[in-house]
């Protein structure tokens, strides 16, 4: 089995998580930026290889995405040619493309998906793979979402998928994010996060740290997989937000109807799934 990475991370003392307040300068965070972007950019050709190595790995990110595509009632937007437009999605840290395959897998051919990450080899990745047209990628942070909306879907998404996204932003910058995402997703819509949290959970702590000593870092240097990121892995997921702060944050960015699932087997208690709804109607101060 192995584990996996999506998104824009800050790089401290050998791909160390970025927590706490940040207190390096703009120009080095930059350089930690770029330094951990590259170190991706190299571990990517052999990403999907160890993703098939986890048996549960593609049947999560299915299951996810199943259950946000299920819950969206898509308005009929009418364009001037007649025609109901087709489902709107971002895909948030979406990696080589696995996510966004599980999306499409949901939604069908005819939706409009947009593939956000930091990582210009993650994306070389994805783009080899055979897309329909309404599919597109754009190398940029999901610090940079509003900037990059303005200019592919021209208005809010049906909703929005992040997979192993958050985690990997510093903690100072996921609130934002977080209201990014509630501002770029319609009223009504809704978004999924799928990530890794053990943090007050003493038995999957133990199991996480396990399966990564034992298993993920000997597997990743065995096959070339840059074992360094698999190291910063581990320790990101045990300095990631419990549930309970990963909650409140989506609230405090404004979503409602919060429900929560966890995978079974030797994940149980270790990755879980948020779903969550921006409401129809808001109500302004």
């Amino acid at each position: 089995m192995v584990l996996t990475y999506a998104g824009a991370v800050h790089r401290r003392d050998e791909l160390s998580p970025p927590t706490g307040p940040d207190t390096t300068s703009p120009s080095a965070r930059t350089t930690e930026a770029e330094q951990l972007d590259e170190a991706f950019d190299k571990a990517a050709p052999r990403y999907d290889l160890l993703t098939r190595l986890n048996p549960g790995y593609h049947r999560a990110l299915r299951r996810a995405a199943s259950q946000l595509v299920s819950r969206l009632e898509v308005p009929a937007h009418t364009p001037t040619d007649g025609a109901g437009s087709p489902l709107t999605l971002w895909d948030l840290g979406c990696g080589s493309g696995l996510s966004t395959r599980a999306l499409l897998r949901a939604t069908g051919p005819q939706v409009r998906l947009v593939g956000l990450d930091a990582s210009a080899g993650m994306l070389d990745q994805a783009r080899a793979k055979d897309w329909p047209g309404g599919v597109d990628f754009v190398h940029a942070t999901a610090q940079d979402l509003p900037e990059v909306a303005a200019t592919q879907l021209g208005r809010p998404a049906d909703g929005a998928f992040a997979a192993y996204l958050l985690r990997n932003v510093p903690q100072e910058q996921r609130d934002g994010v977080l209201r990014a995402i509630h501002d770029q997703v319609r009223p009504g819509g809704w978004i999924t996060l799928q990530d890794y949290h053990v943090a007050g959970d003493a038995r999957a702590e133990r199991t996480w740290t396990a399966v990564c000593r034992g298993v993920v870092t000997p597997l990743a240097t065995v096959t070339r997989g840059h074992p360094a990121i698999y190291r910063y892995l581990w320790r990101s997921v045990l300095d990631n937000d419990s549930t309970d702060v990963l909650e409140d944050r989506v609230r405090r960015a404004g979503f409602v109807d919060v429900s929560w699932s966890s995978a079974g087997g030797w994940q149980r208690g270790i990755l879980h799934t948020l779903l969550a709804r921006r409401p129809s109607r808001e109500v302004t101060a």
